[in-house]
């Protein structure tokens, strides 16, 4: 199969669409959730997103190069590092103007073609890396770098790195330990802190620290919980889009990228139905009607080899499934109550 990157190559890199973008030269102007165009060698100028580099994977943040930042591109599962002037803005007026001109015409290759479609869809950075995890399939280190250095916030700085973070993390760890200065010049002093207060101070010092510790990680350990459970309905809706514009939403065959991508979201719902607490549960059904989806998939010949695992997830939720049944079955007879 021909690569996204050989398809690149196929594609007049002068393309005359992107002669009206102008360079930005200042590299404190780009922030982490812009989209850009970048150019790779050969290659046309392609859509890419400006990508925070602590949700890089490792294999990506080792080949991190100085004073350049990292984007990740539209249908196309790779990174490039790239300095910041060589990037150039794309705006939804230069989505939509080379959407029209090319529409009807052979100068872009189709993989190009759908990037710029998936840049006019994109919604927040956070969709889009959520997006991106699940494609890599590490959804849980998503949740585990929120819970180490904070939610994720659009318009960073993309040259703050992770040992930047690590840094960060490690100033505040060592602000415990500020008493111990004070201590130390008590004892010198002959003061309130001298030799003969020094153990029950220290005593003192080490049970609030310690207090201190285990209220924090309490806390983590609830916000966690709380994420998980308010992005359960963003993530199963993000997994709905997907499985129905791979294979369903579709004027031509899915393609092999769209296939994989489907195998590996229901893979991923299937390894999640027994959960604790369960992560697609009833109200995540209520929200997303993700069961309705997989049963057209069901109902679809051509779709056959994803007929058994979404009849085993099916079966999983048959029990709420019923109850979603019975919800409508009274939301209906409420009504015509109303109407008579």
């Amino acid at each position: 199969m021909t690569s996204h990157k050989d398809k690149r190559a196929k594609h007049n890199s002068n393309n005359n669409s992107h002669a009206n973008v102008n360079v930005n030269a200042n590299i404190n102007s780009w922030k982490t959730g812009d989209l850009v165009l970048c150019k790779v060698g050969s290659f046309p100028p392609w859509p890419a997103v400006i990508f925070p580099q602590r949700f890089l994977r490792n294999d990506v943040y080792k080949k991190k190069k100085p004073e350049r930042i990292a984007v990740s591109f539209f249908n196309d599962p790779t990174y490039y590092w790239e300095f910041p002037h060589k990037l150039t803005a794309l705006t939804p007026k230069l989505i939509d103007s080379t959407l029209k001109n090319n529409s009807n015409a052979n100068s872009m290759n189709d993989a190009l073609f759908i990037a710029y479609k998936e840049a006019k869809k994109y919604i927040d950075l956070e969709s889009f890396i959520t997006a991106k995890f699940i494609q890599e399939d590490r959804l849980n280190d998503y949740s585990d770098e929120i819970d180490l250095n904070g939610p994720l916030i659009n318009g960073e700085d993309p040259f703050i790195t992770k040992e930047m973070l690590t840094e960060k993390q490690n100033d505040s760890s060592n602000s415990y330990n500020d008493n111990d200065k004070f201590d130390n010049k008590g004892e010198e002093d002959g003061g309130e802190f001298s030799t003969k207060n020094r153990n029950s101070r220290l005593k003192l010092d080490h049970n609030g620290i310690a207090n201190i510790k285990s209220k924090t990680t309490t806390t983590k350990k609830r916000s966690h919980s709380k994420l998980d459970i308010s992005r359960q309905t963003e993530i199963a809706s993000l997994f709905r889009r997907r499985i129905q514009a791979n294979l369903i939403q579709r004027d031509e065959p899915p393609t092999i990228e769209g296939i994989e991508e489907s195998h590996k979201l229901l893979n991923k719902i299937y390894e999640n139905l027994d959960t604790e607490p369960p992560f697609f549960d009833l109200n995540t059904l209520r929200k997303t009607k993700l069961h309705k989806l997989l049963r057209v998939i069901v109902n679809n010949y051509k779709l056959e080899e994803f007929h058994q695992i979404c009849k085993d997830i099916l079966a999983h939720w048959a029990t709420m499934i019923i109850q979603l049944k019975k919800e409508r079955e009274e939301a209906k007879k409420i009504g015509k109550k109303t109407i008579l």
